[in-house]
């Protein structure tokens, strides 16, 4: 297995109330399987996520990927793991706006402090090509459209090489169009580098295409 929960919890305490998103998720994903998160809004969908990906912490519980209790690893280590190791692809795309497309892509490897920034920028420009975006290198968010940004955000998050990818909401924002081609490049991906993807979507299409889905609703996989 690539990543494994056991038992995962989260409950957000305020000063008056206390939400519990996640009510003991138990699940396993396979090396190279591309899973479909689905349910309705408010589920717990974006939380497991970033539970599984190391972006915030769990109540309780323990996930695993590739054998390794990611919630036990010092700061660094985990933070390390996210980088070398793990992909992230947003609805909002979290592009900086200061930056070009190839900048952007380039700053998993600035962080990872790529020894040989000659080949982090080959490898980047390889993928902005790969994704159609080889005229629009040096252009800022503000000058690329929905699509083009998030091809941008799917290049930044696979700069790394990473073996596992996290999608939330991919196509969320985009027209059916740009939606579907978007759709093509995730599959093609776990066809060409056997990567593992997680995907969570309201789109009935990259549910469909995926080689497994779980329902989450109101924190529970049912």
């Amino acid at each position: 297995m690539m990543i494994e929960v056991k038992n995962l919890h989260k409950i957000y305490n305020h000063k008056f109330s206390r939400l519990e998103v996640l009510k003991g998720i138990n699940l396993t994903i396979k090396k190279s399987e591309v899973l479909g998160v689905v349910g309705p809004s408010g589920a717990g969908k974006s939380t497991l996520l970033h539970l599984l990906g190391g972006l915030d912490n769990p109540t309780s519980g323990r996930v695993f990927i590739d054998g390794v209790d990611i919630y036990k690893l010092s700061g660094d280590a985990l933070a390390a793991l996210r980088n070398k190791r793990i992909g992230f692809v947003f609805q909002f795309y979290h592009l900086f706006p200061e930056f070009t497309a190839l900048e952007n892509v380039l700053l998993p490897g600035v962080v990872n402090g790529a020894s040989d920034k000659k080949v982090a920028k080959k490898r980047a420009e390889g993928l902005l090509e790969i994704l159609g975006l080889s005229r629009r290198l040096n252009h800022k968010p503000s000058e690329l459209s929905g699509g083009e940004q998030q091809r941008v955000a799917i290049a930044r998050a696979l700069v790394n090489e990473p073996e596992i990818l996290f999608c939330d909401e991919p196509t969320g924002n985009l027209d059916s169009e740009t939606g579907k081609q978007i759709l093509v490049i995730l599959l093609g991906l776990q066809k060409e580098k056997k990567m593992t993807q997680v995907l969570v979507t309201h789109n009935e299409e990259i549910a469909r295409s995926c080689d497994r889905v779980i329902h989450l609703r109101d924190g529970q996989i049912i």
